[in-house]
């Protein structure tokens, strides 16, 4: 079974698609068969940083129905076991996903020939970026150790938490109609938080809750620091780790501190990757070790996706609830 492994950040300008090209060659380095796909849909740009031309067939071409399958989408990278979905943004509406659309996509990543599937959202919590976070329990959340980036992180794991747990419920359900009312009484001046949410939940639906809860324990994102330079970086996931178990009652596990290179925005504008053309670096070396600890998890698929659910009510549920402290 393929494992899927989304990687996702709070903000842009995190190193997160350079980083997903480099822990994708190290997986490819190591024997595995990867398939990196670009999913910054409206925005995609990955084909750059591998050095590849902007001229194959891409997602906009599944998604507008030129092609039924992603093998004619395979594109070779040159680096042995490596292959590449461009996101390809000449389409126009390429990023605003309908939910018969999505699942399609779903399928074909499920089934794809390879030992890893790794796909390069685009930043923010939009709710397709969501959704396909939300595919494996162990995605991967990429920031620096720059207070706002931390706290952008903590943003989208609040989003994600929210939309996990949502999901869980069908749609007008009255487990969803309790918290969209939940909602729309914190967003009029009550300060409230997840947490508040689970357990006000779980007192009106006891076993209801007491499943969800289970389920959320699932929920472990992993956590990769960019960027880093001092002992005081560090102490900034740990911020971050405090403020996901305070206030969302999740565990973050921290898979990575990557330091900051004077080497890597070189590497980005010859369209080179860093762990190609200098193995040795400070870089390459804490990102082969991100990835060994990477390779310690299995990333299956969240079967939670094939709920009969509509999608219809949860993308201005997201908004609202992105008020929430």
């Amino acid at each position: 079974m393929v494992n899927i492994l989304p990687v996702a950040s709070g903000k842009g300008g995190v190193g997160k698609t350079s980083l997903s090209i480099n822990l994708a060659i190290l997986l490819a380095q190591s024997g595995k068969k990867v398939v990196l796909a670009d999913f910054d849909l409206g925005g995609a740009n990955l084909h750059t940083l591998l050095g590849l031309k902007n001229n194959h067939a891409g997602i906009g071409n599944f998604i507008y129905k030129q092609t039924d399958s992603f093998e004619s989408l395979y594109q070779e990278t040159g680096i042995p076991n490596l292959r590449f979905i461009a996101g390809d943004c000449l389409f126009p509406g390429t990023a605003n996903l309908g939910f018969f659309i999505k699942n399609k996509i779903v399928k074909e990543i499920k089934n794809c020939d390879a030992d890893y599937f790794i796909l390069d959202l685009g930043a923010g919590s939009a709710y397709n970026t969501l959704d396909f976070y939300l595919l494996t329990y162990n995605s991967i959340l990429v920031t620096t150790p720059e207070i706002t980036s931390i706290l952008n992180a903590y943003s989208f794991l609040k989003a994600a938490s929210f939309r996990f747990f949502t999901r869980l419920f069908k749609a007008k359900s009255e487990e969803r109609n309790f918290i969209q009312e939940f909602i729309q009484q914190s967003t009029a001046g009550v300060e409230t938080s997840f947490v508040d949410l689970i357990q006000k939940f779980s007192e009106v639906f006891p076993e209801s809750g007491a499943k969800a809860c289970e389920e959320m324990k699932k929920f472990c994102p992993q956590v990769i620091i960019n960027m880093g330079n001092t002992v005081e970086d560090l102490e900034m996931a740990k911020r971050l780790r405090n403020l996901a178990q305070k206030k969302l009652n999740i565990t973050v596990e921290f898979v990575g501190f990557i330091p900051r290179d004077s080497e890597l925005p070189l590497s980005i504008a010859r369209r080179k990757p860093l762990v190609l053309t200098n193995p040795s670096c400070k870089f390459a070396l804490q990102a082969k070790a991100a990835v060994q600890r990477i390779e310690k998890h299995s990333y299956g698929y969240n079967e939670m996706y094939e709920m009969d659910f509509e999608h219809d009510d949860m993308e201005e549920l997201s908004k609202e609830f992105s008020q929430l402290g």
